[in-house]
């Protein structure tokens, strides 16, 4: 796989925007911990984080399929660069929660275009016998990355380095992230910029695509189910960290890293087991695990068994998550992938 210069160039790239990315997030959770925020204000930072994917998703995935993805991708790093210089700014005047919760939304909405261009190039790049392998890779390496993401933010902020500074170094990150992508060649696009379809009539194309393929349809229903259970996660681990552990936001990696170590775990066994089940079996039995685990966490559980759950629950999201990315790259037509990566990012982050 590393022997593919368009595969590491991607990979890479996409490491260093998840590795700002989850650094961003403990940056400002830790922010809105300095003004006292608790359940209230997280709940509004966790809206305005889900509301691009839930208000923007579908018309993203339209407008990705006629535009290069490797320039969307870079575009994306660009406006988060600025994003992120400018709060760096403002955090020397004067900020507010209303600011942050406004940023949060601005970055999220550029992850609503960066993500599923980003998952639409890998089976352009990578030949589909490997496909299930590169997710592997990829998936494995985000969440190393997010670990030492939130380690890092929660040990730099700790020691004293200033927030301003803490951001310049995470734009630094989406500078080397556009570097990179933009180095993948040739540029790849799903549709001609002459097909005459406006962006309403893509977006209504692509649901009817999906309406009409009954596995697609089934399997979006299951996962929507699942997540939708485990959409509230994050906020209740904050909550718990905050108000039970009494510890400070940007310590949600001691928590959070038995979630990831068990996505990881997943993500590791998937390729082997994809290759030797029916993909479908996988799907199914994985998305209605995690559902099972995570709905466990609406009982009072003691900590410990909280974090067995997160091990637990993560290995099973490590299988889905290998197991939908090759099944959707290998299986779905080209005009219409981004389009359902779209709805994809929909479903997962809103």
């Amino acid at each position: 796989m590393f022997k593919n210069h368009n595969f590491v160039l991607l990979f890479f790239s996409r490491f260093f925007s998840v590795f700002a990315d989850a650094m961003l997030f403990i940056i400002l959770l830790s922010m809105l911990g300095n003004f006292g925020i608790r359940a209230i204000g997280l709940s509004i930072f966790f809206i305005f984080s889900t509301l691009p994917a839930i208000i923007f998703s579908l018309p993203a995935g339209a407008i990705i399929e006629r535009k290069y993805l490797q320039k969307v991708m870079s575009f994306t790093d660009i406006i988060r660069f600025v994003l992120v210089g400018c709060l760096a700014i403002i955090n020397t005047i004067h900020l507010t929660p209303t600011i942050i919760y406004i940023f949060i939304f601005a970055i999220v909405l550029c992850n609503v275009f960066y993500i599923p261009a980003n998952s639409s190039l890998l089976p352009k790049i990578v030949k589909k016998e490997y496909l299930a392998n590169a997710n592997s890779y990829i998936q494995i390496t985000m969440l190393f990355a997010k670990i030492g993401s939130y380690s890092v933010g929660s040990w730099s902020i700790k020691s004293g380095l200033s927030y301003s500074s803490l951001l310049l170094i995470v734009g630094s990150f989406y500078i080397i992230s556009m570097i990179m992508i933009l180095a993948v060649k040739p540029y790849h696009k799903n549709l001609s910029t002459n097909e005459p379809q406006s962006i309403i009539q893509d977006v209504k194309a692509g649901l009817a695509y999906i309406k009409l393929n009954k596995l697609y349809s089934k399997l979006f229903q299951i996962f929507g189910a699942a997540w939708l259970v485990g959409s509230s996660v994050d906020l209740y681990l904050i909550s718990y960290l905050v108000e039970i552990l009494e510890r400070p936001h940007e310590d949600l990696y001691i928590i959070t890293t038995y979630s990831l170590i068990g996505i990881g775990l997943g993500s590791f066994i998937s390729p082997y087991l994809y290759k030797r089940i029916n993909p479908k079996i996988g799907l199914y039995a994985s998305s209605l695990f995690f559902g099972i685990i995570i709905a466990l966490f609406s009982l009072k559980l003691p900590l410990a068994v909280l974090l067995i759950g997160l091990l637990i629950g993560g290995f099973a999201q490590g299988l889905f998550l290998i197991f939908i990315n090759t099944y959707l790259q290998s299986n779905v037509e080209e005009k219409y992938l981004s389009r359902v990566y779209s709805l994809y990012h929909f479903v997962y982050t809103g």
